[in-house]
């Protein structure tokens, strides 16, 4: 994190504090605090992070102990602790909708990821899943996909795409002048959530630089196909970058919301194919469970989850596994939640 971004993040919180202290100031004053330096400084610091982290793992299942409480510390090294003490004691009476808990967790939490991210992942996926997925969902003609975790959008978008072109391999859509739509009476529907309003916000805007180690470091060539060049204002383009758009015959199938894989009801059901990698590894096996099992009551029988190889299934109830190539997917059983 850049030293601007620290700046503005005490910046955000002493104007919370200060806030808060003045919304309170006509029904008491505020307590003098002792000033505390060195090894003593360095103990309420470490006292009043951990009160936060917990605030945070009971609010967005983001565990105490790991890396994130480390960056935490660094995010917040440099505001004297009267004021973090002042500030975590307001925040305690908050709920995770608070715009200071969100901007918070909008720094806490990482947003890095690329297009095609795991290539071997996408072959499965194209190759082993989506067929048998197309072929039982004849009846219906429906394909419905949720990326949960979605970040600032780029496997959302991955998505759509290998699903269009898996539609249209299975003769369930076709191609005209570069554009892949599907047939009469198929349907395609991509939902990408995140706990992050900033992250989503760049995923519905759908434009990405050319840079560096960002979105397109590992993109297959034939994945240039659903991009197009668009020109950036002045003000908000790096110079020497190129920018490109998602087209538009791929971003009608896409849909942004914000949701906190906390919450026990999801906020879609009957998915086909659910992805939520690269986030669970920040909960306890507790909160593991409860999110597999939230994510279960979102699938219909036969529909697919992937979560990663770096992440185990305790919600093994309701799925039956399996391993290719691209690491463990989990298909939805009939038990019932």
């Amino acid at each position: 994190m850049s030293n601007n971004n620290v700046n503005d993040l005490i910046a955000q919180m002493q104007a919370a504090v200060k806030s808060a202290v003045g919304a309170s100031q006509a029904m008491r004053p505020l307590q003098a605090h002792s000033p505390t330096t060195g090894a003593h400084q360095s103990n309420d610091q470490a006292g009043l992070i951990n009160q936060l982290m917990l605030g945070v793992e009971s609010r967005f299942g983001i565990k105490s102990g790991s890396l994130v409480e480390r960056k935490l510390a660094r995010i917040l090294k440099d505001m004297p602790v009267n004021v973090l003490r002042d500030w975590v004691s307001s925040m305690t009476t908050c709920t995770s909708e608070h715009a200071e808990w969100q901007s918070l967790v909008e720094n806490l939490t990482v947003h890095e990821t690329y297009f095609c991210r795991d290539p071997d992942l996408m072959e499965m996926v194209t190759n082993d899943v989506l067929p048998s997925l197309i072929a039982s969902r004849e009846s219906h003609q429906q394909l419905q996909v949720w990326s949960a975790a979605s970040s600032t959008g780029e496997e959302v978008y991955d998505l759509a795409y290998i699903c269009l072109k898996g539609l249209m391999q299975a003769g369930k859509a076709s191609q005209t002048d570069g554009r892949i739509a599907p047939t009469k009476g198929w349907g395609l529907y991509v939902l990408g959530t995140d706990i992050s309003n900033q992250a989503l916000r760049t995923a519905r805007e759908g434009v990405y630089g050319d840079l560096g180690m960002g979105s397109f470091r590992n993109l297959p060539a034939h994945w240039r196909a659903m991009f197009e060049t668009v020109e950036m204002p002045s003000g908000g383009a790096m110079q020497g970058v190129n920018y490109f758009r998602i087209r538009d015959w791929v971003r009608q199938f896409v849909r942004f919301e914000r949701f906190n894989l906390m919450n026990t009801r999801p906020p879609v059901s009957g998915m086909d194919l659910i992805f939520c990698r690269n986030v669970l590894i920040y909960f306890d096996d507790a909160v593991k469970l409860a999110v597999q099992k939230m994510l279960a009551r979102a699938m219909s029988p036969g529909g697919v989850l992937i979560m990663g190889a770096s992440v185990q299934l305790l919600a093994t109830d309701y799925f039956d596994s399996h391993l290719g190539r691209g690491g463990p997917w989990y298909v939805r059983n009939k038990v019932p939640l």
